[in-house]
């Protein structure tokens, strides 16, 4: 036992040179794009600025680990029921993500030097909500206290995922493009909660009392998304002992 013991930890330098254990820290620049309970929109990107950065550890050339960090502008406009609504705000977001390369990917090397990729991972976003009455009660006249609340600050828990391409353009720099969107678990994004849900009260004795809320859709299709589409610029960084050149030729 003693001596496998030994022999792991004599491997393990050499493991963690031939691993070749990269990071890399990036900007990321683009624009937004909503999805909800406005018609009219995509999650085409046409809000802009949003700006970004994020920190990347790379296992190996096919998978790597990123937190990311973005923030800008949300928007959308359109209708509902056929009254004209619209929302503008700003949005933070942060999210960890599994990013899985088709091909053999590395900074600066030129054998592998270009591929795309696919992102997934879990996250969370902050944004503020302005409940707006006289808008509710025009959107849903017969129920104008429907999906109403207090102004609060939303902190939600989003499921994001994508795709992208990136290359190399020098030994420690790289760019690419990629397009993310973001499952948010909260519908007031774009300030309507449940807009055509209402409250029942049907107790004669009490018209006050709240006998049951009845939401207009379920859970799973009642929430926001939105989208991201940006540029990325990456700057590579070793993390222990730089690669052996020789080995990197080799590979």
């Amino acid at each position: 036992m003693r001596k496998l013991v030994l022999l792991a930890l004599m491997l393990i330098p050499a493991w963690m040179v031939h691993s070749q254990v990269t990071a890399d820290i990036g900007l990321w620049g683009g624009g937004s794009g909503y999805l909800g309970d406005i018609r009219g929109n995509t999650l085409i990107p046409s809000n802009f600025p949003v700006l970004g950065a994020y920190f990347r550890y790379n296992f190996h050339q096919r998978t790597s680990a990123r937190l990311m960090f973005l923030t800008g502008n949300a928007a959308g406009e359109g209708t509902i029921e056929g009254q004209s609504w619209a929302f503008d705000k700003m949005v933070q977001d942060l999210s960890l993500q599994v990013e899985i390369n088709y091909l053999k990917y590395m900074l600066g090397n030129k054998k592998s030097s270009f591929t795309s990729y696919l992102t997934a991972g879990v996250g969370v976003m902050y944004y503020n909500y302005e409940p707006r009455p006289d808008g509710i009660a025009v959107v849903n006249p017969a129920h104008p206290d429907a999906g109403l609340g207090n102004a609060s600050s939303v902190i939600t828990p989003t499921l994001p995922f994508g795709m992208g391409f990136k290359f190399n353009v020098g030994k420690k720099m790289g760019v690419g493009v990629e397009y993310q969107m973001r499952k948010l678990f909260d519908d007031r994004l774009d300030d309507l909660d449940d807009p055509l849900g209402y409250v029942e009260r049907n107790d004669p004795a009490d018209p006050t009392l709240v006998t049951r809320r009845v939401s207009f859709t379920d859970q799973m299709h009642n929430n926001d998304w939105i989208g991201f589409l940006g540029i990325h610029l990456t700057y590579k960084i070793y993390m222990g002992s730089k690669p052996c050149p020789a080995y990197d030729s080799k590979h």
